[in-house]
């Protein structure tokens, strides 16, 4: 994929804009890439990556509005998020113009195919799909700025209170968005006999909506610092944070790299193993890393992670103590000590 959406990139004019999921990652570490245009992405990491090798890096929800110009060009490796290809989708008349052409590249298992069918009837058009190897693209022109119906079930844009959820807000575009994750309720019953002292700092790595936080601010008085990097997670972080009269902040970070050191009493984390379509062994070795760096000596950390990944293994090369507190229905959760 990386070749092909850089074949794309490269021969793109100035006018082009790149939405980058975390797909596009590889093409950003590679020495001396450098691309003309904008680039928007949902994703902290991808944007701060890029603040050097493109002329505009944006990071928010998608929000196009806020680029204030229309392109050309939109070359998009689709996400793993099937309510944020259909968002981007929905959006690109209005961001391309008569003439634009939306460029849309992906691998068999993305749903490219699906997606292609998506852009004809958006905008209109014949379906255009073309096979290069193992990936495919799909490239159409808009013919009027608005011409089809919008594809998308879902208001992406909006922030929803959710029964399901307890009431708490989240959106689409944020992984497992509409539900409590096994993993996280696992870790939440853990809390009561895990209680730091009121008034301890807590740090929520990976929050999510905030639903680790939120539980744990009904058991006692303390100072969250909730991070994650996804924009649309952020947004939804902060108005339960707002809503539920939680003391803290919520801020972007790419695993909590950019906190200061020793500053946490307690860090909750269910860190992610999938980096866009595929597994990245090493995520659950970075939030290991800097959850070792930002605790105090006193402080410890509280984990859940599929039983498939092998903490109790990773643990010890960032922290002297590993406590397996419980193994349920697929799941492990861990207390690690430095």
């Amino acid at each position: 994929m990386s070749a092909l959406l850089h074949q794309e990139l490269i021969q793109a004019p100035e006018e082009t804009l790149w939405i980058a999921d975390e797909n596009s990652k590889p093409l950003l570490h590679q020495e001396g890439f450098h691309f003309a245009g904008d680039l928007i992405s949902n994703r902290w990491d991808i944007a701060e990556l890029a603040e050097n090798t493109v002329k505009r890096s944006f990071f928010n929800d998608f929000h196009f509005e806020e680029l204030d110009r229309k392109y050309r060009r939109i070359v998009y490796a689709v996400s793993k998020e099937k309510a944020v290809v259909h968002h981007i989708i929905d959006c690109a008349p209005h961001f391309l113009g008569e003439g634009g052409e939306l460029v849309l590249l992906g691998e068999k298992q993305s749903g490219i195919k699906s997606y292609a069918a998506k852009v004809a009837e958006r905008l209109g058009t014949a379906k255009h799909l073309q096979k290069n190897g193992n990936d495919y693209l799909s490239s159409n022109v808009v013919a009027h700025e608005d011409t089809g119906n919008p594809i998308g079930e879902l208001q992406y844009a909006q922030l929803q209170k959710l029964l399901e959820l307890g009431d708490l807000y989240s959106k689409p575009g944020l992984f497992g968005w509409n539900k409590i994750d096994k993993g996280s309720a696992l870790l939440a019953q853990q809390l009561t006999t895990e209680l730091p002292q009121d008034g301890s700092r807590i740090v929520d790595l990976g929050c999510g909506y905030g639903y680790l936080s939120m539980q744990l601010a009904a058991l006692g008085k303390y100072h969250f610092t909730a991070t994650d990097n996804n924009a649309a997670a952020l947004l939804a972080c902060r108005k339960n944070f707002t809503e539920q009269g939680v003391e803290g902040i919520v801020v972007p970070s790419d695993a909590g790299s950019e906190l200061e050191s020793e500053i946490a009493d307690l860090v909750l984390c269910n860190p992610p193993f999938h980096q866009g379509f595929q597994v990245e062994g090493d995520l659950t070795d970075r939030f290991l890393q800097q959850s070792a760096r930002i605790l105090k000596d006193s402080g410890a950390a509280i984990f859940v992670v599929n039983e498939f990944i092998p903490l109790a293994k990773k643990g010890p090369r960032y922290f002297s103590q590993v406590d397996l507190i419980t193994k349920e229905q697929g799941f492990c959760v861990y207390r690690l000590r430095p």
